[in-house]
């Protein structure tokens, strides 16, 4: 009895370790987790894609692994090409293109936000559908990337 006592004891004993290291978050876990609550606070708080990439230009990888570092900067160059369509919309009408775009990147991960810019600009609909679907493969790839590491978003955070 004592024997089997002992055994129990001596797995459960390996079991909480086992539990206790699964728990634990590595630094690089951290850095990349870090850099997903400052990003989901940029497009909500800017009014232009040029004000999203300068935030996004200014968010500290350090810590993170290269291959996530590699991926959050592809990132940012997607949300570039939104740059330059936003130029060309300027160029055609600045306060109803700032509107516009305003709602649309403070709503981005919404299909009907997409809708409702494409419905406004529909010279650019093609564009605006390219633009999305760069942004929206490199933050899914930022986040594949992430989660070699263990790091998720947070639910809260969008």
């Amino acid at each position: 009895m004592k024997k089997i006592l002992s055994i129990l004891a001596l797995v459960s004993a390996l079991a909480l370790s086992a539990c206790n290291s699964a728990t634990q978050e590595s630094p690089e876990q951290l850095s990349i987790q870090a850099v997903y609550s400052i990003d989901s606070k940029i497009t909500a708080s800017s009014k232009s894609a040029s004000e999203v990439v300068s935030k996004m230009q200014s968010v500290r990888l350090a810590g993170c692994p290269v291959d996530f570092t590699n991926a959050y900067k592809d990132y940012i160059r997607a949300w570039d090409k939104l740059v330059s369509l936003e130029k060309k919309m300027y160029g055609q009408n600045m306060k109803k293109a700032s509107s516009d775009l305003s709602s649309y990147i403070s709503d981005f991960n919404s299909a009907s936000a997409v809708v409702a810019l494409k419905k406004e600009w529909p010279a650019f609909a093609s564009e605006i559908d390219s633009t999305t679907e760069a942004i929206t493969k490199a933050y899914a790839n930022c986040i594949s990337v992430g989660a070699r590491y263990n790091a998720v978003v947070k639910k809260d955070l969008f």
